[in-house]
């Protein structure tokens, strides 16, 4: 299975309820997608949006990234987030978010 787990920072407090309705409708439509096997969302305060889902494979993950809410979120990261990262990996098994955001923190957050 493909895991993919993401960390966005919101810009400022003003972008706040922007990036939720998105965060939500992305978060709705992964809970639907064809091949989503696991769908967790979680939050570091109010700045901070977290993700973990898990793909039956790329293609199933793919369709997701590139259609629908999602497609929409990703054209508004850079007005709504300042900061991004994202981690993608193979597994046997679900991870739990200890694991994952231990795989985060090994990359840098990318300034947008």
């Amino acid at each position: 299975m493909l895991i993919v787990a993401t960390e966005l920072h919101v810009k400022n407090f003003w972008r706040f309820f922007a990036f939720v309705r998105h965060a939500s409708r992305s978060t709705r439509q992964a809970r639907e997608a064809t091949g989503c096997l696991h769908v967790w969302v979680g939050n570091g305060g109010w700045r901070i949006g977290y993700t973990l889902t898990a793909w039956q494979d790329q293609d199933a993950m793919l369709q997701y990234r590139n259609s629908g809410a999602h497609k929409e979120a990703m054209k508004k990261t850079k007005q709504l987030s300042s900061r991004i990262r994202t981690v993608v990996w193979e597994a046997d098994a679900m991870p739990d978010w200890k694991e994952a955001k231990a795989r985060l923190n090994e990359v840098a957050l990318r300034e947008l």
